[in-house]
């Protein structure tokens, strides 16, 4: 097998390790302070978040077809890890851990196999209104998980509509100085947004442990970290709890694997390159099962650090295996400067993070567009939100089919005329001067044909009928029908069974090669024929001598 990385280096040049080296440095500047902030979204110690940015890295590095993706630790998989295990770990931290491993094993080996078996199709299943929505809930449920730490105050709730209210509740409680600091942090990170270059995360995060270290004030830190590297190990599990992170593990594959393949896209287009969808579930299946068994969690792209390393032109994953050098550094002998972070600042490092999230201009382009699409959006926003993660990624792909469904049986369709001393036919509703044409029907179908609008397509075709007596023959266009099934093809069959009883001819111009072969083949018995396929509506026109 072909390792990619071995291909995107082919001809690589001294003049960029520079580039690279520094775009290793920026992402480890975002990495460290995001990633442990993202643990914690997860349930998980900060010191996992870092044990996710080494190995995952690396194996993204060797499998993944993008020269530029950085893969990460982030809200999208945090929140979906935390939904998942919380319930099923009873507040054991040691099982919580192990669930967490389990579950980044589970997906890696999903988006592995989809991979292998060239199913990159899969993410195309999350339209954007679902993701849209699906965005905009994760940032809601997120900030409300932060919101506590970032006012100092214990609250108790499972859901976040009581997170908000207990947090609200607690107004009395809240620590002056903890708000201070998140406050501050958030104010230095925006403040950086005029410098893409500048890690405006890092250098708050530092602020803000020199000023509680200076300062001696008494808030929430970290605490010790462990130095070294976890041990390499699968984790503790049965049968039995493999199938109980089944569905967290569908969902993560599901999320990650749209969130990559997207941005692995669309960085290419950008730096005129190729990439492989399936190359990269592969890559970020490895990710995830090499972050399993090193004490990580789940890891996607990560949009933020790939553009970040884009602005200092990295062009190729040496950026990444930089950034996995210097974290395993910082974990040898670094991890004692990270004990007196305070908690409030990652929680404002965190919010400032998933606030990228929220989309008003994509919302405001839907709702001028498409309401129903809009509603798809704020159905799954509110079903993140207020029922679950995957509750609510499930009730938006189900919206999504409904109205796909809804479109496809109810589609746009025409009827076709001439316009004088103009070439072709045109819809008739739409182009005033266009007229059909005598003893014809020329009607076009803008949607695949099968069995949920087979009904309308012939109660439609009955009903322009009934509106004119002069029609001795029916064409049916049918450049924009792509596909057609078995119910549809005999419909066709008895329409055409039952304009012949009333002395109509129906006729079928401009077929694609399978709906071609459908309608005329000898399996459906339907008696279309080769002299009922036309290559253009003229040519059935002329065929028949149809006066003009």
């Amino acid at each position: 097998m072909r390792i990619p990385i071995f291909e995107s280096l082919h001809g690589y040049r001294r003049a960029s390790l520079r580039a690279d080296v520094t775009a290793g440095a920026l992402i480890v500047a975002i990495a460290i302070p995001l990633s442990m902030g993202m643990a914690e979204v997860a349930g998980m110690p900060p010191i996992a978040g870092l044990y996710s940015c080494v190995l995952p890295l690396v194996a993204y590095a060797a499998l993944g077809s993008s020269r530029q993706l950085v893969i990460a630790l982030d809200a999208s998989t945090a929140a979906i890890v935390a939904a998942t295990v919380a319930p099923l770990a009873a507040g054991d931290p040691g099982r919580y851990a192990a669930l967490v491993a389990g579950l980044a094993l589970m997906a890696g080996a999903l988006l592995a196999v989809a991979g292998l078996a060239k199913l990159g199709v899969i993410a195309d299943f999350l339209s954007e209104p679902v993701l849209l929505g699906y965005q905009a809930g994760l940032a809601i449920v997120v900030i409300a998980s932060q919101l506590p730490r970032m006012l100092g105050v214990t609250v108790d709730a499972a859901t976040t509509v009581g997170l908000y209210a207990a947090s609200i509740r607690s107004w009395a409680e809240i620590d002056a100085t903890t708000v201070a600091i998140a406050v501050g942090t958030m104010a230095v990170m925006l403040a950086c947004r005029r410098w893409p270059r500048l890690p405006g995360a890092l250098l708050a995060v530092v602020g803000a442990t020199l000023v509680v270290a200076a300062a001696g004030l008494d808030v929430a830190v970290v605490g010790p970290l462990p130095s070294g590297f976890p041990a390499i190990g699968l984790p503790d599990l049965g049968l039995s709890d493999l199938g109980e992170l089944a569905p967290g593990a569908a969902a993560v594959a599901l999320v990650a694997a749209a969130d990559t393949l997207v941005s692995s896209r669309a960085f290419a287009v950008r730096n005129g390159y190729e990439v492989d969808a399936d190359r990269d579930l592969i890559g970020l299946g490895a990710a995830n099962l090499s972050s399993g068994v090193s004490g990580g969690i789940t890891v996607s792209a990560s949009a933020a650090r790939t553009a970040v390393a884009e602005s200092v032109g990295s062009r190729s994953q040496v950026a990444g295996l930089v950034a996995a050098a210097l974290i395993s550094l910082v974990l040898l002998v670094a991890t004692g400067l990270l004990r007196d972070v305070p908690v409030a600042a990652l929680a404002a490092v965190v919010t400032i993070a998933v606030s990228r999230l929220f989309e008003p201009r994509t919302a405001r382009t839907l709702w001028r567009v498409r309401r129903t699409e809009f509603a798809i959006a704020v159905a799954a926003m509110a079903g993140v939100a207020l029922i679950g993660v995957l509750e609510g990624v499930v009730i938006a792909m189900a919206l999504s089919l409904v109205d796909f469904l809804r479109r496809t049986s109810r589609p746009h369709d025409a009827v076709l005329g001439v316009v004088p001393g103009r070439p072709g036919f045109h819809d008739v509703a739409r182009v005033r001067e266009a007229e059909q044409v005598r003893g014809a029907l020329v009607y076009r179908f803008d949607a695949p044909l099968f069995y949920a609008n087979a009904e309308r397509f012939r109660t439609r075709v009955r009903s322009l009928i009934r509106r004119r007596d002069d029609v001795r023959i029916v064409v049916l266009e049918a450049s924009t029908i792509p596909d057609i099934d078995v119910t549809a093809a005999r419909m066709l069959g008895e329409l055409r069974q039952e304009l012949g009883d009333r002395g109509m001819r129906f006729v079928v111009a401009e077929a694609v090669g399978s709906v071609r072969d459908l309608l005329v083949g000898d399996e459906l018995k339907e008696d279309f024929t080769a002299a009922d396929m036309y290559d253009s509506v003229q040519q059935a026109l002329d065929a028949i001598d149809v006066e003009r």
